[in-house]
């Protein structure tokens, strides 16, 4: 993004202005002309890509890479793809058996398509498959080229991030899953207090958790060395903060699953990249299912091995509709992930309606600023659920806290600015309420440190920050959060103001 000098030197003499007030002004540009922009959706989109973003919350690792990086690194690495079912896989390739060299589709224009559109929901309306079959069938199918790449998925996805003016990341990842399985039968799935704490403080699980990391820091070795960080000239991705939301495959063998739930709570109290845990997998699938009250005690169970509120707990629930699943099976899931599980977000929230006394369970959200993590294209592409089927004007309405999110960006074929294109389009929201699932990105995340507001909602700032007093700066220093959460308010007028002297925003 180029600014021009004097805009730099207007960028500066704003964030002076940021540091003069407790309540930020806002710009009268943007709520007179807001309505105007949005009937143009070109001008919309320029605009959304522009505007200041805090952060994307649910966001899988793996699922937020395009096809096309996936085809390219593995024909890089002499991976082979099975050409009808385009499963790509380790080499040495069989021709005999339909596995070819991936290198050997890239300049076939109708094999290299076929292979995105199998890579991805791209074109599946033209397929045989529905968009949640489409979807969750991805996922073995680029599972190979993900070997060896983990620094590149980091790298593209934040450079994705920064490239639409986002500047935190909280990225979902599910570690250690040889090792899991590995360690999964020595343990008994009919766990005790006892049998717990000597799991999570045992040598094998310590084992495990230390191996992740030094993963995780390979990982973000090669990021940096892609991205440049620490030269004369880094990427602008360089300054995207990460932190990590271990998970837990929800369709796997109990004994796994436990193992599972150990090593992401040992991850967080270990090493303060990890913030959160989570867990995912097709809520319908049978095991799911069967298994939901059992994983929702065991998060509980093993979150009680550490101090309470050390182990902040985000999960999917609610991903669910009549047309996947029984009646019976959509009255309590958000509620059991909240009061069971001590869930402090909820990932996708769809089935709310089905809710035993869903007007109750919106109340307790509300007061309790249980935040939902929005993924509209997901919840159209999967669910099929869309404009007024979705309930994010419910959520809205009951004050319950959104922030939008991507989900999987990279198989959904989208990225964050079209979620919140989308949001504006579907719900007209306003100026000020893009604003607010701005920062409720970063008021809701599990970044460590205090916020910098008294009320989000209405843009009241702590009295510790209500100025850039030497007392606000080493407040700032000491809380992430609310140093992010600065930096947000300070982007946000720069955006604002510039886009007020130029006209069109910043170029």
């Amino acid at each position: 993004m180029k600014v021009l000098i004097w805009q730099r030197f207007l960028a500066f003499f704003i964030l002076l202005q940021l540091a003069a007030c407790s309540v930020v002004p806002e710009s009268r540009f943007y709520y007179q002309d807001f309505q105007s922009l949005k009937s143009d959706r070109q001008e919309l989109r320029k605009f959304i890509e522009l505007f200041p973003k805090g952060g994307d919350l649910h966001n899988h690792l793996s699922g937020a890479v395009y096809a096309e990086s996936y085809l390219a690194w593995a024909a890089d690495d002499n991976k082979c793809i099975h050409q009808e079912n385009h499963i790509i896989s380790l080499p040495p390739c069989s021709r005999a058996a339909g596995i070819v060299p991936v290198r050997s589709i890239l300049d076939d224009k109708q094999r290299f398509a076929d292979a995105v559109d199998a890579l991805s929901v791209r074109n599946y309306r033209q397929g045989p498959l529905s968009g949640h079959d489409q979807f969750f069938s991805t996922f073995e199918k680029f599972n190979a080229a993900t070997v060896g790449r983990d620094g590149d998925m980091l790298a593209e996805v934040i450079q994705r991030a920064a490239g639409q003016n986002v500047r935190y990341l909280e990225i979902m990842i599910v570690p250690g899953m040889t090792d899991v399985f590995a360690l999964a039968p020595q343990v008994e799935e009919n766990y005790t207090t006892e049998s717990l704490q000597e799991l999570v403080n045992g040598r094998p699980l310590t084992r495990i958790r230390d191996k992740v990391i030094a993963l995780v820091n390979v990982m973000e070795k090669r990021k940096s060395a892609l991205l440049n960080c620490g030269s004369a000239s880094p990427d602008v991705g360089c300054r995207v903060t990460v932190r990590y939301l271990p998970s837990i495959v929800r369709t796997l063998p109990r004994k796994n699953v436990l193992v599972q739930t150990a090593l992401v709570a040992s991850l967080v109290a270990e090493d303060p990249r990890f913030v959160g845990i989570n867990i995912l997998a097709p809520e319908d699938h049978p095991v799911a299912l069967n298994d939901y009250d059992w994983h929702m005690a065991l998060i509980r169970d093993v979150s009680a091995q550490y101090p309470p509120g050390s182990i902040p707990v985000s999960l999917h629930a609610g991903e669910l509709t009549p047309q996947l699943v029984p009646a019976h099976e959509l009255k309590d899931h958000i509620h059991k992930a909240i009061a069971v599980a001590g869930a402090q977000r909820i990932g996708h929230g769809i089935s709310i309606t089905y809710e035993s006394d869903y007007k109750n369970l919106l109340r307790k959200m509300a007061s309790e600023r249980i935040l939902v993590e929005i993924n509209l294209t997901s919840n159209d592409v999967i669910l099929g659920v869309t404009g007024d089927q979705h309930p994010f004007q419910m959520y809205l309405n009951a004050g319950v806290p959104l922030a939008l999110s991507t989900d999987d960006e990279g198989v959904s074929r989208i990225d964050l600015s079209t979620e919140y294109q989308r949001a504006v389009e579907s719900y007209d929201l306003d100026y000020k309420q893009l604003k607010i699932l701005s920062r409720n990105s970063l008021e809701y995340s599990f970044l460590p440190g205090e916020s910098l507001f008294e009320n989000v909602n209405n843009n009241i700032r702590k009295e510790v920050c209500q100025d850039y007093s030497a007392s606000c700066k080493k407040f700032l220093g000491t809380q992430l959060k609310a140093k992010l959460q600065w930096e947000l308010e300070g982007r946000l007028l720069v955006f604002e103001e510039l886009a007020d002297v130029v006209g069109e925003g910043l170029q």
